[in-house]
């Protein structure tokens, strides 16, 4: 007779969600870190000529970057949620936890 494993809730599932979750809340704010100082220098209020223009397409540059960056976040994490298990022994729940 096969002795059944005791399961429990994977608790790096638990971290992956719970990182998502947090993610998720601060995606609005880091994609817009760059956004008003952009628009700022970009729009002659602020700054005016060669050099505005220049850090201008930087910061432009910078921003856009950005949130291409952020944008890929969140996806790699929904993947690695999937491709872990609702449930694992108690040894490896323990295992997980000493290594965080």
């Amino acid at each position: 007779m096969v002795e059944s494993i005791s399961k429990v809730p994977n608790p790096r599932k638990a971290d992956l969600r719970k990182l998502r979750n947090d993610l998720a809340k601060e995606v609005e704010s880091l994609s817009r870190a760059l956004k008003g100082p952009a628009e700022d220098i970009g729009g002659d209020k602020v700054w005016v000529g060669k050099n505005a223009r220049s850090w201008h397409r930087e910061l432009a540059g910078r921003h856009r970057k950005l949130g291409e960056q952020v944008g890929r976040l969140l996806p790699m994490l929904d993947a690695a949620i999937r491709d872990e298990p609702e449930k694992v022994s108690a040894a490896q729940a323990r295992t997980y936890q000493r290594s965080v």
